[in-house]
């Protein structure tokens, strides 16, 4: 199922120092946001991902671009990612970071810039608003460090994206944001829509005795959403690796997985997924993607049977391209 030239998207810990209440970290009790318990243990160490991408795996695929992300954590909060990253830049041809950026210090990023300086990368920077208004959503963060990060990163010579959510108490200050980004040297500036409103009816909640009430910015956004799948991650030939060396075709249905540990899962294809043949700890990587049955399974459906998640995700009438201004 996958060619020999890969892009590959990492997920390094379950670990983040925010509290974004529509991440899956979090959840709304009786009106309090509260963060899931379990997480925050776990980690891919430096040995574990030399032993993932070995020589076996290196003599088969060729790594065009990595992708530090995830869906629950943060992968600076990853205790081993510099030197992480600097084991696996000579084997690619390109670095993705995103993060909230309130972690660590100027002279941490600093020193990744330097790593990264000789490798084409983006390090996206999560500010949604300004000193204002940005930790309304992404709370437990700070703009002004942020921006001090950021800043020590790019006059070290880094390549840095602003990316802003916008919702109803920001929108106000795209302009702002947008401007105040080339003024500080980010090479990009984007503005997005999350789906995630249709999560819940309403997004009211608490916290430390403060009352948040999150908006969409105008009206909601409807998604036409077919059984005719066009899978992004195999057009981009990409699978994903979560925290604890499970391998999926992508982080969708990654999430969708780690839902099933909580009983919460919706699709039915997971019912087909062996972790036990898919942790690309306990198993070879390069017979993951080559042998996979579950990858097989996923593939033949697309024509008969499409998964939730790859229906919601990768549906040809999916509108998902208007969440981006």
């Amino acid at each position: 199922m996958f060619n020999e030239n890969v892009n590959v998207h990492i997920e390094l810990t379950d670990k983040c120092n925010a509290l974004c209440s529509m991440c899956g970290r979090q959840y709304i009790e009786n009106g309090e946001l509260k963060r899931v318990p379990t997480f925050d243990k776990n980690e891919l160490s430096i040995t574990e991902i030399r032993n993932i991408f070995d020589n076996r795996f290196f003599e088969k695929f060729n790594l065009h671009r990595i992708n530090f992300c995830g869906n629950i954590s943060d992968p600076i909060t990853s205790s081993d990612f510099t030197s992480i990253v600097e084991y696996l830049k000579p084997h690619c041809k390109r670095i993705d970071i995103a993060t909230n950026g309130s972690l660590r210090t100027p002279k941490y990023f600093k020193n990744l810039a330097n790593i990264l300086k000789d490798i084409d990368h983006r390090v996206t920077f999560a500010l949604d608003g300004l000193e204002d208004t940005h930790s309304y959503y992404r709370i437990n963060t700070n703009f002004n460090k942020v921006i001090q990060n950021a800043k020590a990163f790019i006059d070290a010579g880094g390549n840095a994206r602003w990316q802003f959510i916008i919702f109803k108490h920001n929108k106000h200050q795209i302009d702002t944001a947008k401007k105040m980004s080339k003024e500080l040297g980010f090479n990009k500036f984007v503005s997005i829509r999350t789906q995630r409103f249709a999560r819940a009816d309403e997004w009211t909640f608490t916290h430390k005795n403060k009352k948040y009430k999150l908006e969409e910015p105008d009206e909601s956004l409807s998604f036409e959403i077919s059984g005719d799948v066009k899978c992004k991650a195999k057009k981009d030939n990409e699978f994903y690796l979560d925290y604890q060396g499970n391998v999926h075709m992508c982080c969708y249905l990654g999430g969708s997985y780690l839902k099933k540990r909580f009983n919460q899962n919706e699709d039915a294809i997971l019912e087909w997924y062996d972790d036990r043949e898919n942790n690309a700890i306990e198993n070879d990587l390069s017979d993951i993607l080559l042998k996979s049955e579950f990858f097989q399974h996923l593939q033949n459906s697309w024509s008969m049977l499409p998964s939730t998640s790859c229906k919601r995700f990768c549906s040809k009438k999916n509108l998902r391209k208007k969440l981006y201004d």
